[in-house]
């Protein structure tokens, strides 16, 4: 850069090229995409963990219900034993009392054996009951007769298994839910009773016949060690998928930023190719034209100032034609640094042809243009662009405008530089003129 370059006009509006956004800075652009992405994927996963939380749940609750299930089977296969022997005789010692409600049928239930005991009759729902009560006392598990036509009290049923009852005769098999409703979560099971022909002794008169649903069996587990387990399974899923969820989003963001990084890397090598000249590195001439306009409608706006240099190679056609064009090339490319190294920071240089270059120099006179166009040339001229053994002199023409009132566009400022461009090549090349 050289020593004497001017500086810029204080409060002179700079112009300064959009830099390429950043990835970060855009990468709102794949916004849309990520959170559409990361909903799938959180959805997804929440599908999988609520699936296994189901699946674990149900296994937990089918696993309660067969233990249920085996005990009111049990008591059943045990009540038909009593039955098929209608009903078992015990010895009626202390404690053992003999069943009223055998007795309102007007059946005596005791007997009395040849060696003076007194032998008392156990029917099926007293034997349930009393086994019911020993299960209790060692807190196995609890269960009961209910029916909807009860001979003794203890038999009524509550809310649940009424409800159950009732769906047995409409041909229901089992009953069964997990009850938190009382101090105790409890899981409840109920298997339908139906009425056999040893049944008939205490149940005809309630108008039974053999093969009906003449009540249930009430089963009631402790489960508090399920619940346990399903909270524990809830927070394990929880955990997984929430780790899931988050190792999933990271490698979706961070492969949607190396996407972006790529995109932006390849944006910027498009955008420089859409306004780079190939040959030299200049901008092209697109791009310079742009600038231009721009820079037209501020000064014009601001009633700044803005001059234009045209230069063209002298003679360029001749070398072309005496070293051919891998010469003319290197001609070119001289040309372009030799300019580049005499601009402001703030100068705009394009290729806008074979051989004519353009120059914006926002902020600056005609005399101050007219001192640039004359700083070029001369560093032009000194260079000496090598051919094998010979070197190259170069010189160039100029032609400098500065923006006036009568510039209604920016094309009548480019016709003006251009007219005096040709009045340079007139008037015998290697010189700057001003119009």
């Amino acid at each position: 850069m050289l020593s004497d370059r001017r500086k810029l006009p204080e409060n002179y509006p700079i112009m300064t090229l959009k830099t390429w956004p950043k990835p970060f800075l855009y990468f709102k652009d794949a916004r849309l995409f990520l959170i559409s992405i990361s909903a799938v994927v959180m959805v997804f996963v929440a599908a999988i963990f609520l699936f296994r939380y189901l699946t674990v749940n149900d296994l937990l609750l089918q696993s309660m219900k067969q233990s249920a299930e085996s005990f009111a089977r049990l008591i059943v296969l045990t009540r038909h034993w009593n039955a098929q022997y209608g009903g078992v005789y015990v010895e009626k010692k202390k404690g053992v009392e003999s069943n009223p409600f055998l007795m309102d049928l007007g059946i005596d239930p005791d007997i009395r054996t040849v060696d003076g005991r007194v032998l008392t009759l156990r029917n099926p729902a007293l034997m349930t009951r009393e086994i019911s009560d020993l299960a209790l006392q060692e807190n196995i598990v609890g269960f009961r007769l209910v029916s909807l036509r009860t001979l003794n009290p203890v038999n009524r049923p509550d809310d649940f298994e009424r409800t159950s009852l009732e769906r047995f005769e409409q041909g229901d098999s089992e009953s069964w839910k997990l009850d938190r409703a009382g101090p105790v979560t409890a899981f409840r099971y109920v298997l339908p009773l139906k009425v056999e022909e040893p049944c008939l002794r205490c149940h005809r008169q309630q108008g039974y016949r053999v093969g009906d649903i003449r009540g249930g069996i009430s089963v009631i587990l402790p489960a508090e060690r399920l619940v346990g387990q399903m909270s524990t399974n809830r927070n394990q899923i929880i955990a997984d998928s929430l780790a899931t969820t988050g190792v999933l989003l990271a490698i979706l963001y961070f492969l949607t930023w190396k996407l972006v990084r790529r995109v932006d890397e390849v944006q910027k090598k498009l955008k420089h190719i859409a306004v780079t000249d190939e040959l030299t590195g200049l901008k092209n001439r697109r791009y310079i034209m742009e600038q231009i306009d721009k820079e037209y409608q501020r000064a014009a706006r601001t009633g700044g100032t803005l001059s234009l240099i045209l230069l063209d190679i002298d003679h360029f056609k001749r070398i072309n034609d005496t070293y051919g064009h891998a010469v003319g090339d290197a001609v070119l490319k001289e040309v372009a640094q030799a300019m580049q190294s005499s601009l402001r920071a703030y100068d705009l240089l394009g290729r806008v042809g074979g051989e004519e270059f353009l120059i914006a120099s926002p902020g600056s006179t005609l005399d101050d243009a007219a001192g640039l166009a004359e700083r070029v040339r001369v560093t032009i001229k000194d260079r000496e662009v090598m051919n094998m053994a010979d070197p190259i002199s170069v010189t160039v023409s100029a032609g400098i405008t500065s923006l006036s009132e009568q510039d209604a566009t920016t094309e009548a400022l480019l016709a003006r530089a251009d007219n005096a461009l040709y009045l340079a090549k007139q008037q015998g090349r290697d010189r700057v003129v001003s119009l």
